[in-house]
């Protein structure tokens, strides 16, 4: 605690060495998540990000990752043939946090075996137009999986191209990035009038593996620098919108996204597993999402409605990962093994969502609607082992084909309402709201689950229902000041590999349980923090503390069966967590030092606990501040800006130890990630009218350093450790045609 209140005060006296207003926390953002309608985010209760596509150019962000690289408190950690994971807000990340594009739910993570992870990275950056970042829980207005906060992308549309007069733009944009040794080209055209508008946008990208730290050609274990990649992205995004009249807008869209990776695994290489010697492996893997949503949008003055929105989507994701593998048999016998692991996700649905202002005496602003959504959910693991001399198959210690959990439909729909009141003159506004969720679990156990999981019980369904509230204020005390509160409830509805997972490895002596009786996880949030917006800054401080009952542990160790032999591993509910903390982000527009200098300035600390066991949450990531000095042109013609991002390191007392096997041997201390500074330069120059260039350097002082996120609970001697590090020096460059 020390330490965080001392980085406190530290990054408090460097904001004041400077006083001064411009836009990068701009508490006159809009937000379209938050309330679900339309706020700036000076006027939400909630602790809310927006990140602009002019932003995404300025700082040259590539992906996910780039796009939360100067927020503290949000990390997206994964690295490698995998790739990027899903966000971690405040210490909770994967399915806990709500991800969506224009309204659809991005597909779950399911990771099964060394052969398996599908992740969330499925989003073109070029396509965006915004991101939205909401911290805390969320289920009051989106229902389940925003139990600890919730990420929105919000994909282009033809208007954002043809403003005035224009009634068509092109536009092309050519980039280089040395952290992959990646090429991306970007076209986009659109074209229209005030009654039909259309937009076509292509992104090409083709690069390699990220870099580590470091370089090197050796293999195995103990590898430092990233495995050998290449990688080809493309997405292509289709919009039409009709707008036939001043109240009615139509809108379709289509979008297809595709990657396809190829990795060579050196860090495998020279491993030994069973006493099988891998010699070589090698992954060809594929992911892939295709989407198309009809939209009606209304604005008028009906009764039950002064806004409308109705969309209609279906939405296919597919991770499909093959594994190939050289070996040498415990008897010298060379073989070859592929593994092939399918996971695929397909959502339909529709949502409603209605907007009404009540001009009574205490004037009230409604929000409510219904959410409808069918998930369909597939698996499939297929593999065989040949000797390569006699292409005689070896006996595979499982049974293929095989689905890690029987094919799933899972159905949910949502009520919501939520009402905003203003009173004394709309100084103070209380925002109650409140919605129920309805969920069900329908498996279906075909031949291919039956045959490779053979004794696992016959599959479960469920069907729950849950209720979540939230309860908002805002105290406008003058022109300047404001308070803002919340109390939130969230909810995550059992996974379904959790619920129905069937798999048993006699050669390695384990079995995994299903487990029908898991309770739904759960969230309550408060928060409090206050903002100020003056002529010359704008800053916001908040106060969290988030609790967190049943949380699921997807494969806790439960005991040896005699009867079978078998080590047995089942999901169970654990009981509370809390994680608490402090954030503030500001921004000061020096133009008393130097016109059109400024400065910008984040800081997140949290810290959270298992209140059963008292151990500290390994997810929470340390103490985070982002400090950035910047200077923009009164012509508008060029811009730059040197950022330093700082975190404090990882030390025993907040990161648990390693407990081996036996309880009886002493505890292992983890692996302590360092704290680091790092410094980056970006900016922006107008060669002309029609044609920028904008560029960043990153890490420019070549620190060595590691993400805790990335690392987590390992030995301090685990092999592996520096092909974890990030990226040393590098650079992007991004050329852009308006045409």
């Amino acid at each position: 605690m020390k330490k965080t209140i001392l980085s406190l005060f530290i990054s408090v006296a460097i904001v004041n060495t400077v006083h001064g207003e411009e836009e990068a926390i701009d508490l006159t953002k809009v937000t379209v998540t938050a309330n679900k309608t339309e706020k700036e985010l000076a006027q939400v209760t909630s602790k809310t990000t927006v990140i602009t596509d002019d932003e995404m150019e300025q700082y040259n962000h590539r992906n996910i990752k780039d796009l939360i690289r100067y927020e503290p408190g949000v990390m997206v950690p994964g690295s490698g043939r995998y790739g990027l994971s899903g966000f971690n807000i405040r210490g909770i990340g994967g399915d806990r946090i709500l991800t969506m594009i224009d309204g659809i739910p991005i597909a779950d993570e399911f990771s099964f075996g060394p052969n398996l992870s599908s992740r969330r990275n499925f989003v073109d950056i070029d396509s965006l137009k915004a991101v939205e970042i909401v911290r805390g829980p969320s289920s009051s207005l989106y229902g389940s999986n925003a139990i600890g906060g919730m990420v929105t992308f919000l994909s282009k549309d033809p208007a954002d191209y043809l403003r005035g007069d224009h009634q068509y733009q092109s536009i092309l944009k050519l980039g280089y990035d040395t952290v992959d040794q990646s090429f991306d080209g970007h076209f986009t055209y659109a074209a229209g009038n005030e009654k039909h508008q259309g937009m076509i946008l292509a992104t090409y990208r083709d690069g390699h593996e990220t870099e580590t730290y470091f370089g090197g050609e050796e293999s195995g274990p103990d590898r430092k620098a990233a495995n050998p990649m290449n990688q080809r992205d493309t997405n292509i995004l289709a919009k039409w919108v009709m707008a036939p009249n001043d109240n009615n807008i139509i809108k379709l869209t289509l979008e297809k996204y595709q990657a396809h990776i190829d990795t060579n695994v050196l860090s495998q290489a020279g491993t030994v597993v069973f006493g099988t010697l891998k010699q070589a492996v090698t992954a060809e893997d594929e992911k892939k999402r295709d989407r198309f949503g009809f939209n009606y949008i209304y604005s008028g003055d009906l009764w039950l409605a002064d806004e409308l929105s109705l969309s209609i989507y279906g939405q296919d994701s597919e991770s499909d990962q093959r594994t190939h593998e050289s070996r040498l048999s415990p008897t010298q016998v060379a073989e070859t093994r592929f593994r092939d692991s399918i996971y695929k996700q397909d959502n339909h649905g529709f949502k409603l969502n209605v907007v009404k202002d009540i001009g009574t005496k205490i004037p009230q602003q409604w929000v409510y609607g219904f959410d409808y959504d069918i998930s369909d959910v597939k698996t499939l693991r297929t593999g065989q082992t040949f000797v390569i001399a006699t292409a005689e198959q070896v006996p595979e210690a499982s049974d293929f084909p095989t689905r890690d959990f029987p094919n799933s439909e899972y159905k949910s729909y949502g009520i919501y309402w939520q009402n905003e009141m203003a009173f004394f003159d709309q100084q103070l506004f209380i925002t109650p709201g409140f919605r129920y969720d309805n969920f069900k679990l329908t498996p279906t156990a075909d031949d291919v689950y039956l045959s490779g999981n053979t004794g696992s019980p016959i599959p479960e369904g469920y069907d729950e229902s849950e209720v979540s509230a939230k309860l908002g204020l805002l105290w406008q005390i003058n022109d300047h000041w404001s308070l803002f509160g919340q109390y939130a409830e969230g909810f995550k509805a059992p996974p379904i590999d959790a619920v129905n997972t069937g798999f048993t490895n006699f050669a390695g002596g384990y079995t995994t349980l299903p487990n029908p009786d898991l309770n739904p996880e759960s969230s309550q949030s408060i928060e409090l923090g206050f903002r100020y917006v003056g002529e010359s800054h704008q800053f916001e401080v908040s106060y969290y503390d988030n609790n967190y009952d049943d949380f699921i542990e997807s494969l806790a160790f439960k005991g040896f069966n005699p009867v079978t032999g078998l080590l047995e591993f089942q999901a169970r509910n654990l009981a509370q967590a809390e994680i608490s903390g402090f954030e503030f982000r500001g921004y000061w527009n020096m133009s008393g030092l130097l016109e059109g200098m400024y400065m910008q300035y984040a800081y997140a600390n949290s810290e959270g606990q298992d209140k059963t066991t008292d151990l500290d949450i390994n997810s929470v990531q340390p103490d985070s501040l982002s400090v950035g000095i910047g200077y923009a042109s009164s012509s508008g013609r060029w811009s730059s800006e040197l950022l330093a991002t700082a975190h404090r390191r990882k030390t025993e007392i907040d990161a648990s130890a390693i407990q081996p096997a036996d309880p009886a041997e002493p505890a292992v201390s983890s692996f302590q990630t360092p704290g680091f500074t790092v410094l980056d330069w970006v900016g922006q120059y107008h060669l002309t009218k029609d044609m920028s260039v904008s560029w960043g350097v990153y890490n420019i002082t070549d620190k060595k350093y590691w993400q805790w996120n990335d690392v987590l609970v390992q030995a301090a001697d685990a092999p592996g450790l520096d092909r974890l590090t990030q990226p040393g020096r590098n650079a992007s460059v991004t050329f852009k045609f308006v045409f």
